[in-house]
């Protein structure tokens, strides 16, 4: 597709994959052909409420049909798609709407929020034709959350969607046939980022009817699909993994290294494991390879550039974003060349990428840099470790001193044990002063796990002694 006159994908899809399921979910099946109708239907029901060229849609609910339509009607309409978790308190949509200058909203329960009301998506209208498309219209506004917790709006054309699409088709093969979970919600830059590779593919979109990964698996068989550490821990824990792994032929394994165990217990199955490198404001995937526990996050996928410059990862390329937006204003935080600083510590390894951490994660222990996620990576190499997150504590003599939560085996290796372990790989100041087990019940609200929640989630046992 000629990036300098394109197509909505549906449009595109309707065209290439015709009667092929391009979406599949609890409203049923949607040939290519049926998806493109439409989205028609809704651009011309959408045009008939106001929405129109520059406005800016927020989304409030879980991943859905109705958020794929909308985001479709919107690329047409040239309105910019701004989804948003509907866990978010109403307090805070109420801000986020402000911030992200919404003139218009749809929410997943008709509620009306900041006198917006919800949007009706009923159908029964003459479908509006696909317009020529370009590659630099603003299209999405995706939050993240970024070192400082405080969300920010990622900007997206539809180039930079396009443009990670095709990259990332360059290493995962995907075809029509392929069957793709959404297990990433569309709020997220992962999971729309699925949503427009498997369009562009001719794969089938496969949309959740459960909040529940291990139910929706159980329910619809898929081909591919995309995990965290953690959701890898829920699927290979199920009792019932083999069967659920028996139609996967490829995991695409993102959110950090996986540790040792984990690829263990993946071996005896056929599967393609994948790691990868991304961000939002690269529009996901920049880097991706084979999964290991070293922490090696791949190669660098086509329409993407990155360096290191000073330690810090620099990128930027055809998936940069635009910018952050913030109540009308689109501050462009790039230098002169148009690198972005990520703020992630890394290296190259024989022309992989290594990520060795967030540099505002670094702390000072004695009067060393200790680095939270090489403590972290060298951890999930042991056989019995699953998780760990290392978390710094106050000490009168070195300011600062390591402390490892685990979770893994039962029983977890004892300190005398991990120390040995750890003596050939890290430096005597890295190695953690205490281990301590994962607090239960304590589970990761995203799709990440959060320092400070799960600091606060162990309260005072989080001690030297």
């Amino acid at each position: 597709m000629s990036m300098a006159s394109l197509i909505c994908l549906a449009h595109k899809g309707a065209k290439a994959f015709g009667n092929t399921v391009a979406i599949e979910g609890p409203h049923g099946r949607l040939s290519f052909r049926q998806l493109d109708r439409r989205v028609g239907e809704l651009s011309t029901r959408l045009a008939q409420q106001g929405v129109g060229r520059g406005d800016h849609l927020a989304a409030v609910g879980p991943t859905s049909l109705e958020l794929v339509l909308l985001q479709l009607a919107c690329i047409r309409l040239g309105a910019v798609f701004a989804p948003l978790s509907p866990k978010f308190p109403q307090s805070q949509l109420i801000r986020l709407l402000d911030q992200l200058d919404a003139r218009h909203l749809w929410h997943h329960q008709a509620t009306p929020l900041a006198g917006l009301p919800s949007l009706s998506l009923t159908a029964g209208v003459t479908p509006s034709k696909s317009p020529p498309l370009s590659p630099a219209q603003p299209v999405s506004l995706i939050l993240t959350s970024g070192s400082s917790g405080q969300p920010k709006a990622a900007m997206h054309s539809l180039g930079n969607h396009l443009a990670s699409a095709a990259g990332s088709l360059e290493q995962i093969p995907l075809g029509p046939g392929d069957r793709w979970l959404a297990s990433l919600p569309m709020f997220h830059i992962g999971g729309l980022a699925l949503m427009f590779r498997c369009l562009d593919a001719g794969a089938t979109l496969v949309l959740p009817g459960h909040k529940q990964l291990l139910h929706n698996l159980r329910q619809s068989p898929v081909s591919h699909l995309s995990l965290v550490a953690t959701q890898l821990g829920w699927l290979l824990d199920a009792a019932d993994c083999d069967a659920l792994m028996a139609s996967i032929r490829l995991l695409l394994l993102g959110g950090g290294p996986i540790s040792q165990a984990q690829l263990r217990r993946l071996e005896p199955y056929p599967v393609q494991a994948l790691t990868s490198y991304g961000m939002t404001e690269m529009a996901s995937q920049i880097t991706t390879g084979p999964a290991n526990s070293e922490g090696l996050s791949g190669t660098l996928l086509p329409g993407r550039e990155l360096r290191i410059h000073r330690g810090i990862i620099e990128v930027r390329g055809d998936t940069r974003f635009l910018g952050y937006y913030d109540r009308g204003v689109l501050s462009r935080p790039f230098d002169n060349e148009g690198w972005f600083h990520t703020k992630d510590r890394g290296e190259w390894v024989d022309n992989r990428l290594k990520l060795l951490g967030r540099a505002d994660n670094m702390f000072i222990s004695g009067g060393e840099n200790v680095q939270p996620e090489e403590i972290e990576a060298a951890l999930k190499q042991h056989p019995d470790i699953d998780e760990a997150v290392v978390l710094p504590v106050a000490d009168d003599t070195f300011g600062l001193l390591p402390v490892a939560v685990l979770r893994g085996g039962d029983p977890l290796p004892d300190q005398d044990e991990l120390d040995r372990f750890l003596a050939t790989r890290l430096a005597r100041f890295m190695r953690p002063r205490r281990y301590l087990s994962w607090p239960d019940g304590y589970a990761p609200q995203g799709l990440k796990i959060s320092r400070p929640a799960l600091r606060q989630a162990l309260g005072s046992s989080l001690t030297l002694k």
